[in-house]
């Protein structure tokens, strides 16, 4: 499965094809960093998890956009998973000192056979922590025409208290 875009993500962050704020009105730069469709799944799924509250399934768009990580965040896999974990143990009350419902959620969550290093429900979860992200994203500010404007407006979701 991987990963699934929440509904509406990809014209929030002005997608065309694999190219982000494609309606920026300043000429195209080839050389500008690249904002991956990986990039704004993960903005929205750090603060899903951040919320630690799940976002209704029915919110996602009916296929994956990738399965596993770009080459860019194969090296936070294992990050990313651990965030699912605590997440899921924030939203399930699981206290610091139950050891056995701890290892019970992280064997529930990972396989580290899989393209994500999740299971299958693990990667569900992440794209519904997406869903949530997204939902507070579109909350806190406006559709952005460049990844600069983008940026400032998500560096204040975080400081916000």
């Amino acid at each position: 499965m991987s990963f699934i875009l929440p509904v509406n993500a990809r014209s929030f962050f002005g997608f065309e094809g694999q190219r982000a704020f494609a309606r920026s009105l300043t000429p195209k730069r080839e050389s500008a960093v690249r904002f991956l469709m990986f990039d704004a799944f993960y903005c929205c799924m750090l603060l899903g998890l951040d919320q630690a509250k799940l976002g209704d399934e029915s919110r996602l768009e009916p296929a994956n956009f990738t399965v596993g990580y770009p080459e860019a965040y194969k090296g936070q896999a294992e990050l990313i998973a651990g965030l699912l974990v605590d997440a899921e143990i924030r939203r399930l009350d699981i206290g610091p000192d139950d050891r056995e419902d701890i290892e019970r959620q992280m064997v529930h969550l990972l396989d580290l056979s899989s393209p994500s290093r999740l299971s299958a429900d693990g990667d569900q979860l992440l794209n519904r922590y997406a869903v949530t992200g997204f939902e507070r994203l579109r909350t806190a500010m406006t559709e952005c025409d460049n990844l600069e404007d983008f940026l400032v407006g998500y560096h204040r979701i975080w400081v916000q208290p």
